[in-house]
């Protein structure tokens, strides 16, 4: 098919040739969406040459309560006139504290907590990696095909998602091991759901994914005695927005209680509000010993949280826990993000939340409604906010379309990500054929509706590109 790139306009060339000249080259920057931002609001971006775009990525998920929130800017002002910094591993201070409170309310399980303040999400899971050798003194972890955990050493360890995220870094963490994610759309066992449930394990129906941990890793790859923990997104993000069946995380929950394994769920995508509850985890039931948290939790300023029971995190609780000295954070639980932090849990607790799951319901129903419309559309899938749309050759085999679709190397992402961007709308893509739809949390139906609209434009168009 015919497929023509973005061109940018005279005052964001100049600034794309800057940027060339000075960032490092590794970075994820595309030609689809060559987008310099001028200044941003609620759920707009203005670039340098005056277009407006609807933001249907919200930084990756994390301004979810709009760019720019005049509460958020206030909350950053007022604590910016009475501390910047002065390192909360060493010091006290109200912000971090009051955050960690206010996280406790929230956050599943009424048990007793502690936490660990970041800078990022790889930041928490590296700590939460930590805490779960430390304690259970055993090697080894499971994390899950399809997975994406960040990207230092801990994050590419786990992250089982693309080989350009791993290749010529190794040797890696040793000692873990991934396993099968219950992508039902693609089943990696060929099987349906729910006909591949044939058993169950501690009283919940056993889907057969699990089961391979079970039958396979456990039996043939590692003593689940040796397992420290189990690495795992409620919603995969990278991986495609894949929500799994409702037996999953029950399951892996049963399965770290038989055998002592510190359970631990990365939110730093699906939590605070994006799936419509407070975490994705709240959809299944599940208590994570360990939960990971970051992106929304300031609004766009850097901060993390590893949230976990306290025997895991304080020594004066279980002596097993690290001791003082065994880990820290010189800029972690900055007093400024702390402040935002607050600031932004009593923002989705008033309202955002509930127009996250009444929004993303009424995007989801018309993007069902355009999977009947659109032949190339296979697989709509999501909760709340976070929701995907997988796109196919072929809707009965399912068969993939080509990776070179415009004879120029784009795939079927990359051309929907840059024609979006051309009619005045950002998605971004995830998994092999896939684009996600992250708005900030405080999107209006009309803003989502007149996205959705160009969106479909663009389906159209390519779908006669096509021949479809």
């Amino acid at each position: 098919m015919k497929y023509n790139s973005p061109i940018s306009g005279k005052r964001s060339k100049i600034l794309i040739k800057r940027d060339k000249n000075v960032m490092f080259s590794a970075n994820t920057r595309s030609n689809e969406l060559p987008l310099t931002v001028k200044n941003a609001k609620g759920c707009k971006i203005y670039d340098l040459d005056g277009n407006e775009y609807i933001d249907f990525g919200a930084g990756y998920a994390v301004c979810a309560t709009g760019h720019c929130h005049e509460e958020v800017i206030k909350a950053a002002y007022e604590q910016l006139q009475k501390l910047i910094h002065i390192s909360g591993s060493d010091f006290y201070y109200e912000s971090q504290i009051t955050l960690a409170e206010r996280l406790f309310n929230v956050t599943p399980g009424k048990f007793n907590k502690r936490v660990y303040f970041g800078n990022s999400g790889a930041e928490s899971l590296e700590a939460a990696f930590k805490i779960s050798r430390y304690y259970t003194r055993r090697p080894r972890v499971i994390s899950f095909i399809g997975s994406f955990h960040g990207r230092t050493f801990v994050g590419m360890s786990l992250t089982g998602s693309k080989m350009v995220q791993k290749s010529h870094f190794s040797p890696l963490i040793p000692e873990v091991i991934h396993t099968l994610y219950p992508y039902c759309y693609r089943c990696p066992l060929n099987l349906t759901y729910p006909e591949c449930i044939r058993d169950e394990f501690e009283g919940i129906p056993l889907i057969s994914c699990v089961n391979y941990l079970l039958d396979t890793v456990f039996e043939q790859l590692c003593d689940p005695l040796d397992v420290a923990s189990i690495f795992v997104e409620p919603v995969q993000g990278e991986g495609g927005y894949i929500v799994p069946p409702k037996e999953f995380l029950p399951l892996l929950a049963a399965i770290a209680r038989k055998w002592g394994i510190i359970l631990i769920v990365d939110e730093i995508q699906s939590g605070l509000g994006r799936t419509g509850r407070w975490f994705a985890s709240d959809h299944f039931g599940v208590e994570p010993d360990i939960i990971c948290i970051a992106k929304a939790l300031a609004s766009g300023l850097p901060i993390s949280a590893t949230v976990g029971r306290a025997e895991f995190m304080d020594n004066s609780v279980d002596d097993r826990a690290w001791i003082k000295g065994s880990h820290g954070s010189t800029f972690g639980g900055n007093p400024v993000s702390c402040a935002v932090g607050i600031k932004t849990i009593e923002l989705l607790e008033t309202k955002l939340i509930k127009n996250s799951e009444e929004v993303g319901n009424l995007m989801k129903e018309r993007l069902q409604d355009m999977q009947k419309r659109h032949k190339i559309i296979g697989d709509v899938r999501g909760l709340g906010l976070m929701l995907g749309v997988e796109f196919v050759k072929d809707r009965e085999t399912k068969e993939m379309l080509p990776l070179d679709l415009d004879g120029h190397g784009k795939d079927i992402k990359q051309i929907i990500m840059g024609s979006c961007f051309q009619k005045g709308l950002i998605v971004l893509g995830c998994g092999r054929n896939s684009i996600r739809f992250s708005p900030p949390l405080i999107i209006t139906k009309e803003e989502a509706l007149k996205g959705l609209q160009i969106f479909e434009e663009v389906i159209k168009e390519i779908e006669t590109a096509l021949g479809f």
